[in-house]
């Protein structure tokens, strides 16, 4: 390439090849034109943005020995997916607020988001398209697509003709699950559920703003949440239960689940659930849990009765200066162990005997019309359904045993005299006021540590 003189235009461009900038030498004898910086500029590779009245006027002006920025390329814009704007709460916790002063808030549990009929649920925002670049050079700057998501999935709601907007077709609960939502019917009671109402058997979610009165029962597939006191009655749901309030149950009221338990107090109830119970109170209650029982508030307390739960117990105080007789317990009992044991044995005979009908039914294959093989065949079928049954119990049995090592009783208050703890088959009885304290099972005795 020649080597340029001093009255040649020379061009600079930028290092991301966004900027090309003139620079016009003090010309010796004649000044420029635009076909010499058209040329400079045509060396240089700068073909796209070029802005020649910035050209022409570093001419006329007579600009020289300064740069003067000619051309400048286009940067790419990226696109913006396309989004949900959810108009419901999707992220409440299950959990009550422990408060500044340890007590526990049981009204911050919310069991369930309710949307009506006709409600706005999700509002759908579009993509935004890139639009590409270039720079001075000519090359392509490509802008990052912007994707539209897919419509959503679910039932309970309808979408608008512009697919942008979703609303409820009706009164219910609303859940979001795996990007796919679901509105089901929800049964709500305003006030009280007391005899006027009735009995309540409903599949899906109870939620009762006021208390449920004595001689009735409330039961759901889904969740039941009852802000009011309930009384001597019956409450049975599939899933968690709230009691915001608490039970007054008066030797009468019984609360089972298959999921969790969340109350301010029980007094005089019988309470089973298969998961866990978070609760203040236990007064003279008979209590099964088939995972943890937490009592953290200021005051929890577990008073008279009977309470067990397989992983284990936190609790503030155990008992009451009354002396008054408190059991509570965790792990399995020898029934457990026991039962286990005949399962065993009985999966055993079972496997035989499912081995010994196939072994018949291969030697009677080839014969047609016979009844002992129709006979085999039923009895083979009865068989394999009580070995899947016995199986399953197994296995829950075990994992219930697994689920229970190392399992204690922690009490971060006092423990009163009439208290007993017991821990799989073993117990113990407290027979002086102790504060702080751990039982645990070590070998073959329960110890008490101090917190």
């Amino acid at each position: 390439m020649a080597a340029l003189t001093i009255n040649e235009p020379q061009i600079r461009v930028s290092h991301d090849n966004m900027k090309a900038y003139l620079y016009l030498p003090g010309p010796e004898l004649e000044s420029y034109t635009i076909s010499n910086v058209t040329e400079a500029l045509q060396a240089s590779g700068v073909v796209y943005g070029i802005q020649e009245d910035k050209i022409q006027e570093a001419i006329d002006r007579q600009i020289y020995n300064e740069e003067v920025l000619i051309a400048e390329g286009t940067e790419s814009k990226d696109g913006v997916a396309g989004f949900y704007e959810y108009k419901f709460d999707m992220n409440f916790s299950k959990q009550p607020k422990v408060r500044p002063d340890g007590s526990v808030d049981y009204w911050s549990i919310k069991m369930v988001e309710i949307v009506t009929e006709g409600q706005e649920i999700a509002v759908y925002h579009p993509a935004v398209p890139g639009v590409d670049g270039m720079d001075v050079k000519g090359k392509p700057l490509i802008a990052k697509r912007g994707r539209d998501l897919i419509p959503l999935r679910g039932k309970g709601f309808e979408r608008s003709e512009d697919g942008l907007v979703y609303t409820s077709l009706m009164d219910g609960k609303i859940e979001m699950t795996n990007e796919r939502i679901v509105i089901l019917p929800v049964y709500e009671v305003q006030g009280d559920v007391d005899l006027s109402i009735g009995n309540i058997d409903f599949r899906g979610d109870v939620v009762v703003h006021g208390g449920v009165c004595s001689g009735v029962s409330v039961k759901a597939t889904g969740t039941i949440t009852i802000d009011g006191v309930v009384e001597g009655a019956q409450i049975e749901a599939g899933k968690d239960i709230v009691l915001r309030s608490g039970v007054m149950g008066a030797s009468r009221a019984s609360i089972t689940t298959r999921g969790n338990i969340s109350a301010k107090f029980f007094e005089y109830t019988r309470v089973h659930a298969n998961g866990s119970i978070q609760a203040d109170v236990f007064l003279n209650c008979q209590v099964s849990c088939g995972e943890s029982i937490i009592l953290d508030g200021k005051k929890a307390s577990i008073v008279g009765g009977r309470v067990g739960a397989i992983q284990g117990i936190a609790v503030h105080t155990l008992g009451s200066d009354g002396e008054v007789n408190t059991q509570v317990r965790i792990g399995n009992d020898a029934s457990v162990r026991r039962r286990i044991g005949v399962l065993r044995s009985k999966i055993e005979v079972e496997k035989a005997n499912l081995e010994k009908i196939e072994n018949g039914l291969k030697i009677l294959k080839d014969v047609k019309n016979d009844p002992r093989r129709t006979d085999l065949l039923r009895v083979k079928i009865r068989d394999t359904a009580l070995l899947a049954e016995d199986t399953a119990e197994l296995e829950k049995l075990e994992d219930q045993l697994e689920r229970a090592k190392g399992a204690t009783i922690r009490v971060i208050g006092y423990v009163y005299p009439g208290v007993r703890v017991e821990i799989d088959e073993l117990e113990v009885g407290v027979k002086e006021m102790q504060e702080k304290l751990e039982f645990t099972r070590q070998a073959d005795k329960i110890i008490m540590c101090a917190l």
